[in-house]
């Protein structure tokens, strides 16, 4: 669009309709909802589109959800379906994408990965159409979208390599972003560095503090713990973070920046290239076998086979994270996840981890931070967090 004014020709710059992507889904959600409002001048984000796939503390079920596990969800064409609060999911444990969609200023719409890369490029274009967009951005927090497949510390790449390839497949314009670098804990600094380098990686956006408060709320039940991170970054908060399974994670500046990189590169070289021809979730799982020996879905099968018995927490339970943060603190940890002190008491379900954030909350004010457990409590003239 253009208009004269006096000699000059004054050009207004001109914005794609899109739909974006949560590719990890869950917490994926959160960074992508805070990230479309500063892509306004280059997309109109019309939805965002997400897996439910919850931690099992959560969820007790292994694998992401499809649409015949909830009820209440409306339909917004055959292959679409939009996730509100009122929507349900069947059987044990909770989807948090119902209770995340208030925070929403867009439809979230609901993916399904039963028919496989196929079946999902079919629901992207499908979704497309009916919010008259044509341009997909895909959101990955942490960055192992990039993985390749050969990356020791790579554990959970089918959320996001099944996205991707499904992107692609879609034929509408793809445009991929990675936030909060390596905040997942999964890839090295230096690898993500040099796959950053070799997709041609450019800074597109920052999240600032600003951006943070207005999901700030999200933390005081969500677990995720990279979206989490992401956050805490913005609100200006430096150090080493103790995740899930012992991943130390330092906090840098560079946590809060947003990178665009070239999609189709990564797809043609990392774990989604083999995925794109598939017609089954099972069919999925298989390929990231043959490539890894274990699919991400194994992995969660494997946890519920051999968890524990899940303890009620008590005064006791606090005693123990107490010498648990005081040796971890001796090791150079600043903070503990929230999702981390869950794990390591034992305090699975969705019942029992609440119960252990409100005990926290009464017994340790000053170590809560949610998404963070600090080592050190602040004080309350402690201005630093």
């Amino acid at each position: 669009m253009s208009y004269v004014a006096g000699q000059c020709t004054i050009r207004q710059p001109m914005t794609s309709k899109a739909i974006a992507i949560a590719a990890g889904g869950g917490g994926d959600v959160v960074t992508t909802s805070v990230l479309a409002p500063k892509l306004r001048h280059r997309f109109d984000v019309a939805a965002i589109m997400s897996y439910s796939w919850d931690r099992l503390i959560i969820d007790p079920t292994p694998g992401p959800r499809g649409v015949g596990d909830f009820d209440g969800l409306t339909r917004r064409h055959e292959m679409v379906a939009e996730v509100t609060e009122s929507v349900r999911l069947r059987g044990p444990g909770r989807s948090t994408l119902p209770s995340l969609a208030p925070y929403l200023a867009q439809p979230l719409l609901l993916m399904d990965p039963a028919g496989g890369a196929i079946g999902l490029a079919d629901q992207f274009r499908a979704a497309s159409s009916g919010f008259g967009a044509d341009t997909l951005i895909v959101v990955d927090v942490g960055g192992d979208i990039l993985a390749e497949g050969h990356e020791a510390g790579l554990r959970s790449p089918l959320a996001d390599s099944l996205t991707l390839a499904a992107a692609v497949l879609s034929g509408l314009s793809v445009h991929l972003l990675i936030a909060g670098v390596g905040l997942d804990g999964e890839l090295t600094p230096t690898e993500l560095r040099e796959l950053l380098r070799r997709h041609s990686s450019t800074a597109v956006a920052q999240i600032d503090a600003g951006d943070a408060s207005m999901v700030a709320e999200v933390w005081n039940w969500h677990p995720s713990e990279a979206n989490g991170l992401v956050c805490v970054a913005a609100e200006g908060w430096r150090g080493v973070v103790e995740s899930q399974r012992d991943a130390l994670i330092d906090i840098t500046d560079d946590a809060t920046s947003v990178y665009e990189v070239d999609a189709y590169g990564v797809a043609a070289r990392s774990l989604s290239a083999d995925l794109s021809d598939t017609v089954s979730l099972e069919q999925v799982e298989k390929r990231i076998r043959a490539r890894r020996g274990y699919s991400d879905i194994d992995t969660e099968r494997d946890r519920l086979s051999v968890r524990r018995e899940q303890r009620t927490p008590s005064i006791d339970t606090i005693d123990d994270i107490d010498r648990y943060a005081q040796s971890a603190g001796l090791r150079g940890v600043d903070a503990l996840t929230i999702r981390r002190v869950i794990e390591l008491t034992g305090a699975g379900g969705v019942q029992a981890g609440e119960m252990l954030r409100d005990m926290l909350g009464r017994e340790r004010p000053g170590n809560m931070r949610p998404p963070l457990y600090l080592i050190r409590p602040l004080s309350s003239t402690d201005e630093s967090f």
